[in-house]
């Protein structure tokens, strides 16, 4: 009961549906879930389709396109080439609502002691899922475009002679971390192809956001020693988003969409910050619970929200307030299972207000 008891009275008007469904749980139900002892759920209460926009941003944030390369003494080319995609996460609940957006295409597999993967590689439903990226093509620098060109040689037949081999290979090359070595021995004389650059990164719609946070994004909160203050220790607040320097243009954009952030280089990428307890309070809280991260970002957002607003009570200057903020951070992240059942109610939440794109 204590993790609810911290949840429940956050939730505002639009999340009200929550009560009802914590009232179809015991007691015993809800411990198992709390105690479940992998870190991924395997409780798929009441999963619905995600609004469109959270997938997009959500693969800009996690997917990965592959093309795997393997030796096959059986095929003329002596080379059997494939065009994967993937998402590995802890959290196989949003795996499951993503796969139900759409239409059921691929398969979702454990992949270590606390994470599976969605994984889709047949012909047919990687054509599902282009068309589908299609209606807004992706606008990270990702290889979504290379993936892309492939999958039309693929569809092609040219994957089956050494002249459509040596084309997929180029674009492997380009890819990822470029050829394996066993490629590279292979195919010496191979150049990469040249990268196309996504040159729209316009950020269209807030949903897009809360995908993309859900996979990239960081509520904060950080208890550190501070003279300055009676207690001797400050609470501070943090949102975060990093991407490769290749998409500053896109962190530009997400500092546009939010109201508020600074850039800062981090080596070869870019970090988006919110310090500004104002900002935090006034533009990223009501950003996001308008536009709901979901799965163990939605429990991390929960925590953040409820220390905000202790704080915006100088709650945190007192020593019960400061002890409830320990609290709180030492739990944040502890009961990632619950997160994922109190979260699916929202998921069908966004399906609402599904927009036509």
């Amino acid at each position: 009961m204590y993790l609810l008891i911290i949840i429940l009275p956050l939730l505002g008007s639009k999340q009200q549906n929550y009560l009802s469904l914590y009232d179809k749980f015991n007691r015993s139900s809800v411990k198992k879930t709390i105690y479940f002892k992998k870190n991924y759920s395997t409780n798929s209460l009441n999963i619905e389709k995600l609004d469109p926009y959270f997938i997009y941003g959500f693969i800009d944030a996690e997917g990965s396109f592959i093309l795997s390369f393997s030796e096959d003494s059986k095929s003329k080319t002596n080379w059997r080439v494939s065009p994967q995609f993937s998402i590995g996460l802890h959290d196989k609940v949003l795996l499951e609502a993503i796969q139900n957006s759409l239409g059921g295409i691929g398969s979702i597999t454990k992949h270590s002691e606390d994470a599976v993967k969605l994984k889709i590689s047949s012909t047919k439903d990687v054509l599902v899922l282009i068309n589908f990226l299609e209606r807004f093509n992706l606008i990270t620098q990702k290889y979504f475009l290379l993936f892309k060109q492939a999958f039309e040689l693929f569809k092609s037949k040219d994957h089956l002679t050494l002249e459509g081999i040596l084309k997929l290979v180029a674009i492997r090359a380009s890819m990822n971390r470029g050829l394996t070595d066993s490629l590279k021995a292979a195919f010496p004389d191979v150049k990469p192809v040249k990268r196309p650059e996504v040159i729209n990164q316009e950020i269209k719609d807030p949903q897009w956001v809360a995908g993309f946070v859900t996979g990239e994004g960081c509520f904060s909160i950080s208890i550190v020693k501070d003279k300055n203050y009676k207690l001797k220790e400050s609470v501070q607040l943090r949102f975060l988003v990093t991407q490769h320097k290749r998409d500053e243009q896109l962190i530009k954009n997400l500092t546009k969409i939010l109201g508020c952030g600074k850039i800062y280089p981090n080596g070869s990428a870019f970090d988006c910050k919110v310090n500004k307890f104002s900002d935090i309070i006034e533009k990223i809280i009501p950003f996001f619970e308008k536009n709901s991260v979901v799965g163990d970002k939605f429990l991390d957002f929960v925590y953040f929200e409820r220390v905000a607003k202790l704080m915006k009570n100088k709650a945190h200057l007192t020593k019960e307030g400061l002890e409830e903020i320990k609290g709180l951070t030492k739990n944040s992240r502890r009961d990632s299972a619950t997160a994922n059942s109190i979260t699916n109610p929202r998921l069908s939440e966004n399906n609402n207000n599904k927009k036509n794109i």
